[in-house]
């Protein structure tokens, strides 16, 4: 029997690679890849996260495999509504709501009111009854259980699959940010793009992020991991084996670029905020913060001590879950 209950109150992390919900009182209730599978014939939802993964580029022409949201943006409204629906069905069949549920949903910086309407929208098509959105720096900064509301400077690059959010937070908002696509995405195009022009290798992405996952590194050590696929020229099957060496290779001018993107936030930061920056050091998370070796590189780069966070994964998800377990404190860090 489902738990009654009188509103259900939930906090989401919609990412372009993955989605995590946090239920008030309970915690992180799911954690999923955001793609979703649809039946064509008859617009039916086949499955989503995991399993709908799993099936991208071996579908047959009656599934379409979606990812509704790229960069952080809601792309395919339709999709999204679905993929959040279906989320919300699967906690009904543990809880009843006597109250249609409330939503707090972390969004990137920079989106116009356009996007965020797009947000809110797919949100209560989904059946929720109130959206609030909040930038996912403060939600990060949060998690990371930064004490954001003191008059301090505190710079948070928080490296997601679709967005790198940039951020200068002091007195509980952003002074100056950004929201670049120099992420975990752009990795792996990059990686793609190396492996086929020095290996003349065509390989789909779920391998390209297996092979960044064990043995990505941007520091000495070389490991390897083979990847299979099709030869560009004869068009046979062919294997190769990458090395460490190779991603970092591949990977050089993305994290440059990044080192340059976080230059230029230090650069328009006020003066006092920039003392508290070299004094804290920069606060380092999201799951592109897990390539080894990354915040040694950044330090080195920055002349600047780098903090990882100890969860950086959840660490959007459990901000925004601390918004929600004590919401009137914390609605102030919301944009609506």
């Amino acid at each position: 029997m489902p738990k009654i209950t009188l509103q259900l109150q939930l906090a989401i992390d919609l990412g372009t690679s993955n989605t995590l919900v946090y239920l008030k009182n309970r915690g992180i209730i799911f954690e999923e890849p955001s793609v979703i599978a649809f039946d064509k014939r008859n617009q039916t939802i086949i499955a989503i996260g995991k399993e709908a993964q799993k099936m991208l580029g071996r579908t047959p022409q009656h599934i379409n495999v979606v990812r509704p949201i790229n960069f952080g943006v809601v792309t395919d409204f339709e999709a999204t509504q679905a993929y959040l629906s279906k989320i919300l069905e699967n906690i009904y069949k543990e809880y009843l709501s006597l109250l249609r549920p409330i939503v707090l949903i972390g969004i990137p910086l920079n989106l116009t009111e356009v996007q965020m309407r797009g947000v809110i929208d797919a949100g209560i098509s989904a059946g929720f009854k109130k959206v609030y959105l909040i930038e996912q720096p403060i939600a990060a900064a949060l998690g990371g259980n930064l004490d954001i509301d003191e008059p301090k400077g505190f710079l948070i690059v928080d490296i997601g699959g679709g967005t790198t959010e940039i951020s200068v937070i002091a007195l509980g908002g952003i002074v100056v940010g950004k929201s670049i696509k120099i992420a975990g995405d752009k990795f792996n195009q990059s990686l793609q793009n190396y492996v086929r022009l020095k290996y003349n290798l065509i390989v789909g992405e779920s391998q390209i992020e297996e092979a960044k996952v064990n043995i990505g590194s941007i520091v000495g050590k070389n490991n390897y991991y083979v990847l299979r696929g099709r030869d560009a020229i004869t068009t046979l099957p062919k294997e190769i084996t990458l090395s460490s060496q190779d991603i970092r290779e591949a990977l050089n001018s993305n994290l440059e670029d990044l080192v340059d993107e976080i230059k230029d936030i230090i650069n328009i930061t006020p003066a006092d905020l920039v003392g508290d920056i070299i004094n804290k050091g920069i606060y380092l998370t999201g799951g592109g913060s897990l390539l080894e070796g990354l915040d040694s590189f950044l330090e080195k780069n920055l002349n600047i001590k780098v903090n990882k966070f100890e969860n950086p994964l959840h660490s959007v998800v459990l901000g925004l879950g601390k918004i929600v377990e004590n919401f009137e404190y914390y609605k102030k860090f919301c944009i609506n």
